[in-house]
């Protein structure tokens, strides 16, 4: 069983998590899958992973359910990408800041952020076509 960093101490993985959530890269069932594949590939885990299984109310209040503010380690740019794997994803924002373009070339610019991605939700499949990569 892997060892995620879940707790306010070490925040990584929650914070990656929370970030994929703000920058449209996952959606709400999506989080709720990431839930129960936490509960069930872990030894143990945080309640609040329990209450994220069934998480179903406004982005806003997830701080609240996870009852801190988690860290994802991740630079301005890194945050870019993510927005980068929504777009890659077919999800358009709401007010693209950055750009579609300024997002994906992000993205192609830090591979290891597509490969945490990966690794953190196995069950999403992100295909980047001809489409979604930057002009």
């Amino acid at each position: 069983m892997k060892r995620l960093a879940l707790e306010k101490e070490n925040s990584a993985t929650i914070g990656f998590v929370v970030s994929c959530v703000f920058a449209s890269a996952i959606d709400l069932p999506e989080l709720r899958a990431w839930a129960d594949h936490v509960l069930v590939t872990t030894d143990s885990c945080p309640v609040y992973i329990v209450d994220l299984s069934t998480f179903d109310d406004s982005l806003f209040h997830i701080l609240r359910v996870i009852g801190f503010v988690p860290g994802s380690g991740l630079d301005e740019e890194e945050e870019i990408a993510l927005v980068g794997i929504a777009f890659a994803r077919g999800r358009e924002q709401f007010e693209p800041k950055p750009t579609k373009q300024q997002a994906l070339a992000a993205l192609a610019a830090h591979p290891d952020i597509l490969l945490r991605f990966h690794d953190t939700f196995p069950f999403i499949n992100v295909q980047r076509d001809s489409s979604t990569r930057p002009k």
